[in-house]
């Protein structure tokens, strides 16, 4: 028949993103949309091409990363393997700051290009913010076979599209890129009036584009150095058009050099700027990767930990209350960092990695006092923030050595070494590496009670924090980064923790934030709900055992229990196995 189904998913447990009850049902796709949705009961008559039995499983809308950075790698990675089997169907990118426009004859277009930097400009601490757009395009064209050719965002998303990709793709415009245009090299300050006016005809272009907001990042140059009054004006050009302001807030300080005696801002201060520029700019502010801001001494005070959890979701229920519409996403992986992952333990020490050139050499010079010597003194003095026991007195007792082969180190942390060989941490620290230069790292973290209340909260959302990429990424420049577990299981390791081993939400709850909850903060029309006339992005999980399979040993693994996901109505996962389809969009503003 012609008005068949294309599609049919049949005996589930529909969980429909709502909120609302589950019930066992089906699914019918025809096209890029779902067309009919049936209670067991009621039954959907019509035959269909292929017919998916998803008994015992549950059927979802599709998982919205809100918290991501996969515009550049979207381009080398246009399956994005590691979101389609996790069941991300869409990511919003351009977070923290960055995305990959504006820019003219400099660029900076770093996330998931660190060989490419590192060979153009080699640093020994702090990696170059902006390069030649020529020279970047010489050495791109010889690493890739093509040149980067947009200046605007809304060439970017025509470069997108024209390449195709597997997931939808939801643009955010970044603060640091804005600045840079305008300021170039001369960032470290506040911008004058004039200057800001000239952002803002940026930032009116790619909202004009089809962007869905704004990120700063103000732990990073350069919107590190910009000014209250700036982040209104331009967060009130996106409020124009219906936007979203998404912020890391200002709690570590830029991360650089710390000298001692100088110390890093108060990280609430941070928040409460993030919502004054909502209440300010009357613009819908996404908080990124929020968790407790408030320090708790004693650490490890359970009730402390949770006054302070509930002092800091105050903060968020205040601003709600004045009528600011406030979110905020959570990093699922229980070590709560995303982008890459390094477990080598000799990168602790990465610039004078990079400056040895191999893990063996680095330990042969760790044998001369002089550059022992050296190396602590450059450390206490603060030129490092990777390492910066001024700022980190615990580091030490954060390094647990899960792999070496010097049998008396397994399982110990750089803190007990050094407090078993009767030597100063850093000191121990260089032993160890001395002894194995291959020596691991990881840990084994569960999450936390306070994390728990952040998941709670009805405003809490899910981002990995990571690129669209596949198990085969690893740099081949020090210090050898691969992706991190998020990038493969982040949201397996949510419902996972949260629901079927937490039991914090139910699953009708969990999912929820995952899918309507986000695309009603992003504007993403027929989203993130199983309904007919809705879209079909669509995940068939098995609840019972999904989980990730990624380790702090080798994070490049794919998670278990997604088994079929569905974009735009296109197979793109099969079998738990990715089809290479790529039937994604670019969800422009409407």
């Amino acid at each position: 028949m012609s008005d068949d189904y294309d599609i049919l998913i049949k005996n589930g447990t529909i969980v429909d993103g709502t909120g609302s009850p589950a019930y066992k049902g089906a699914v019918a796709i025809k096209d890029e949309r779902i067309v009919a949705m049936g209670k067991v009961e009621g039954g959907l008559t019509k035959g269909a091409e292929t017919v998916i039995d998803a008994e015992g499983k549950v059927v979802t809308p599709g998982f919205i990363d809100v918290h991501n950075h996969g515009d550049m790698t979207i381009l080398y990675y246009p399956q994005a393997d590691g979101y389609l089997r996790q069941g991300i169907t869409t990511f919003v990118g351009g977070n923290c700051g960055s995305s990959p426009a504006p820019f003219e004859d400099e660029v900076s277009l770093g996330m998931g290009l660190y060989d490419l930097y590192y060979d153009l400009s080699p640093d020994m601490y702090y990696p170059t913010s902006l390069v030649d757009r020529d020279a970047f395009n010489e050495k791109h064209k010889e690493m890739f076979g093509w040149e980067v050719s947009w200046r605007t965002m809304g060439d970017f998303m025509k470069e997108v599209e024209g390449k195709g990709l597997s997931p939808n793709y939801v643009p955010i415009l970044g603060h640091h890129p804005i600045r840079h245009v305008v300021m170039s090299h001369d960032s470290k300050r506040h911008a004058t009036p004039e200057e800001v006016e000239e952002m803002k005809v940026h930032v009116r272009q790619a909202m004009e584009d089809g962007c869905k907001g704004i990120s700063v990042g103000r732990d990073y140059e350069p919107s590190y150095w910009a000014g209250f009054d700036e982040l209104v004006a331009l967060a009130s050009v996106v409020s124009e058009y219906g936007g979203v302001y998404t912020c890391h807030s200002l709690r570590t300080g830029l991360r650089k050099a710390r000298r001692p005696g100088e110390f890093p801002p108060v990280k609430v201060e941070g928040l409460k700027e993030a919502l004054n520029v909502g209440r300010e700019a009357k613009i819908s502010v996404q908080i990124s990767h929020l968790g407790t801001l408030h320090d708790v001494s004693p650490m490890g005070d359970k009730d402390l930990s949770v006054s302070a959890a509930k002092a800091t979701l105050k903060l968020v229920d205040d601003a709600i209350a004045d009528g600011v519409s406030v979110g905020f996403d959570l990093i699922p992986n229980v070590r709560g960092f995303g982008t890459s992952s390094n477990n080598w333990l000799v990168s602790s020490l990465l610039p004078w990695l990079k400056l040895t050139g191999s893990r063996e050499q680095l330990a042969k010079a760790l044998r001369m006092k002089e550059f022992r010597e050296e190396i602590k003194k450059t450390i206490w003095s603060g030129k490092y923030y990777g390492l910066n026991p001024n700022i980190s007195p615990t580091w030490a007792q954060g390094k647990r050595i899960m792999e070496s082969k010097e049998e008396g180190f397994v399982d110990k942390t750089v803190a007990q070494v050094a407090e078993e060989t009767g030597v100063d941490p850093l000191d121990a620290l260089m032993d160890v590496i001395m002894t194995d230069p291959d020596a691991k790292t990881g840990s084994m973290g569960r999450q936390s009670p306070t994390k728990y209340l952040f998941y709670q909260h009805p405003s809490s959302m899910i981002g990995v924090d990571t690129y669209a990429i596949d198990t085969s990424y690893v740099t081949k420049n020090p210090a050898w980064s691969r992706p991190s577990e998020n990038s493969f299981g982040g949201f397996a390791a949510y419902f996972r923790d949260v629901v079927r081993e937490g039991k914090i939400l139910n699953v009708e709850e969990a999912v929820k934030k995952v899918t309507s909850t986000s695309a009603e903060k992003f504007g993403l029309k027929d989203r993130g709900v199983l309904k007919a006339g809705a879209y079909a992005d669509i995940v068939v999980m098995d609840l019972e055992t999904v989980a990730p399979r990624a380790t702090p040993l080798n994070p490049c693994l794919y998670p278990e229990g997604i088994e079929h996901v569905f974009v735009n109505g296109g197979q793109v996962v099969k079998d738990s196995e990715h089809t290479g389809a790529r039937p994604g969009k670019v969800l422009r503003r409407e």
